[in-house]
């Protein structure tokens, strides 16, 4: 008897964790099911390709974003450095194969990430600020190499890497959950990714412990570019086009993909897999509210809604670890 009693709580408890561990999964899950029951073309086949493919450019861009903030960073100039990258790509395309040309896009993606953060680092101008302003560079820079026009992309090849399939799989998606096993693999199983989340947790003390602060951040931001020069790739790949204006916006959508994904904006902790599950809720609540016919309006505030609720979640799991008892009343 004794061993029962002690027993039914344990995996009470147990499956209480893994409940509240795996609930963005569960919530998206029971939400798509809803969703299918209710709108038949929801689970079309061509549907179901374009939310993952959807889900795949502020996706990529987030899973950077959440090892940024991880880190205590932010990258508010994503938008004009993913313009950069398009640009820059289709430029060269002419004059190179499809590998070159992508090469090159990664490159610069690299270079202008490590750029932002230096200046971070060296000018001490904090992420927000400093970001916000090399944006407004990015994307000068993106509409003078362009004369403000769309730059078109001729090459069938090239276009696969958007609208092409592989394994059954949109391109662009099996690229982003690439991106999420690496990032996660980066996190969870190298040095940068403790000293990351060391950073994140208290700068002041990772400088105390000898971690050298600065190299850190702006790797962060470099791996950061070049995943958002990855989604510069297959978002002009499937346009077959670059321009200034083609992703203006995203960088909060990537941002708020982090967050709803379990990312913190006090730094230190994050979820690789949350990022991927909050990218595909995005997109399938897009998808599902342009089904139902819905205003781009109300998305927006549905997109708000969701966003603060998983703000205010987060916030409420805080106090709970704060105060004792607090995690047994929840």
């Amino acid at each position: 008897m004794t061993t029962s009693t002690s027993t039914a709580p344990s995996r009470g408890t147990t499956v209480s964790a893994a409940v509240s561990k795996y609930s963005l999964q569960l919530i998206v899950l029971v939400a798509v099911v809803i969703m299918a029951v209710i709108e038949p073309n929801f689970r079309s086949s061509g549907n179901i390709a374009s939310m993952l493919t959807q889900a795949s450019f502020a996706g990529a861009i987030a899973c950077g974003m959440t090892l940024l903030i991880i880190a205590g960073m932010i990258d508010l100039s994503v938008a004009g450095l993913l313009a950069v990258c398009a640009v820059t790509a289709s430029a060269v395309l002419p004059y190179t194969t499809i590998g070159g040309a992508v090469a090159v896009a990664l490159i610069v993606g690299a270079v202008l990430g490590a750029i932002n953060g230096l200046v971070v680092t060296k000018l001490k101008i904090p992420a927000f600020i400093a970001t916000l302003g090399m944006l407004n560079v990015y994307l000068a820079i993106a509409f003078i190499s362009t004369n403000g026009r769309v730059q078109p992309i001729s090459s069938s090849h090239y276009h696969a890497l958007g609208s092409g399939t592989l394994l059954g799989l949109p391109i662009p998606f099996v690229i982003f959950v690439a991106v999420c096993v690496l990032s996660w693999f980066i996190l969870q199983h190298t040095p940068l990714g403790r000293n990351m989340r060391a950073i994140g947790s208290s700068e002041v003390a990772s400088r105390m412990a000898g971690i050298r602060v600065d190299r850190v951040i702006i790797t962060t931001f470099a791996i950061s570019g070049v995943f958002t020069a990855i989604a510069a790739v297959t978002l002009s790949a499937l346009l077959s086009s670059a321009n200034g204006t083609m992703a203006i916006g995203i960088e909060l959508s990537a941002i708020a993909i982090a967050v709803v994904g379990g990312t913190s904006l006090r730094g230190g902790n994050g979820s690789l897999l949350g990022t991927f599950t909050a990218a595909f809720l995005f997109s399938a609540m897009n998808s599902s509210l342009n089904l139902l016919g819905v205003p781009s309006y109300w998305q927006n505030i549905a997109v708000g809604v969701v966003l603060i609720a998983a703000l205010a979640l987060g916030a409420r799991r805080r106090r709970a670890t704060a105060v004792p008892g607090g995690a047994a009343a929840l």
